[in-house]
């Protein structure tokens, strides 16, 4: 029997608990969902072979320097809501704060833990990777207008309103000069921004005629 996740839309095997507490971690970013799957990305770059990495330590005689590392594992999973593996990256660290070399049983745990995590993390990923092939939503007129007298106006306004039509800014623009305006919204650069938008907008609205 498949059972499906009804947040992250994985499928668990048997009815087993996911990974990775999606619904959780997102409630901790305060429901930012673009930051949480950058958070997502960054640990799945930088975790993958930490098992490894407090294994060798462990080997070599630096109880140490494995206790630290396990410990790092734990709080990023911790971050994550990987509630699994944070008990179980806590379980080896206890063994080497003890200064104790854990038996080969607690490593295979740890690692194929965080290989489940792994899966979750390389599913959960590729979903958003095929969403941005569909085409971004168009900015109504009414939407350019509202933006570029926000930014006339020099009402902070308009930071949210970029925000809000991240996407269709985004295809108008392009990547790069999406960064810039967001840069310079952040700044609040209003007039610089109003000026990176004329030369888009200029057909497209009579804000910018004459």
């Amino acid at each position: 029997m498949v059972v499906y996740d009804a947040v992250s839309t994985l499928p668990l095997a048997g009815g087993r608990e996911a990974a990775l507490d999606y619904a959780a971690g997102l409630e901790r970013m305060m429901g930012d969902r673009e930051m949480f799957l950058r958070v997502l990305a960054r640990f799945r770059g930088d975790y993958r072979d930490s098992v490894a990495r407090v294994r060798l330590a462990a080997v070599a005689g630096d109880l140490a320097l494995a206790q630290r590392l396990a410990h790092t594992l734990k709080g990023a999973a911790a971050m994550i809501e990987a509630r699994g593996l944070r008990q179980q990256a806590a379980q080896a660290e206890q063994v080497l704060r003890a200064g104790h070399m854990p038996e080969a049983q607690i490593f295979d745990s740890l690692d194929a833990e965080l290989a489940r995590v792994m899966a979750q993390l390389d599913t959960l990923l590729a979903a958003p990777a095929a969403r941005d092939t569909a085409p971004a939503p168009a900015l109504s007129e009414a939407e350019l207008s509202q933006l570029c007298a926000l930014l006339d106006l020099g009402d902070s306004a308009a930071q949210d309103l970029v925000e809000r039509h991240g996407a269709g800014l985004r295809a108008l623009l392009g990547a790069a000069r999406m960064a810039q305006l967001q840069a310079a919204v952040a700044c609040f650069d209003f007039e610089g921004a109003l000026r990176m938008l004329r030369p888009e907008l200029a057909g497209r609205t009579g804000l910018f005629s004459g």
